[in-house]
């Protein structure tokens, strides 16, 4: 009785799952290990992130520059905060705060995180 529930389920596992098998170089299949140590995981897993990224079009990103993203995130929230609060501030008690130097400051900080973005996905 467990054998034939055994073989059913290989049968469904079978109808439902795929495999591929690759051959890499011994070169590649070094960076492939490489890049996965850097991502924390085994080169399989690595490589099947890889393929559902691109079959769903997103990008990949290592891990540690998703979490500097999300440590940007948090900075420009925090950002934001200040600048709502000088605005109410500068409502508030009717003195104007330097729209230009605060623009321009904002201006720099958007180019240097895209600056930062571009040299670590070309790098």
């Amino acid at each position: 009785m467990v054998s034939e529930k055994r073989k059913q389920y290989l049968d469904d596992y079978m109808d439902t799952r795929k495999r591929i098998n690759i051959s890499l170089s011994a070169p590649d299949f070094e960076k492939i290990s490489y890049l996965a140590e850097l991502n924390q995981t085994k080169p399989t897993s690595y490589i099947t992130a890889m393929v559902q990224h691109q079959l769903t079009k997103t990008p990949f990103t290592s891990k540690a520059l998703t979490d500097d993203i999300k440590e940007m995130k948090f900075l420009l929230r925090n950002i934001a905060t200040n600048i709502n609060q000088l605005t109410h501030r500068s409502n508030t008690l009717k003195v104007l705060v330097d729209e230009r130097g605060l623009l321009l400051e904002l201006q720099k900080l958007e180019e240097g995180i895209t600056a930062y973005i571009h040299k670590d996905v070309n790098s």
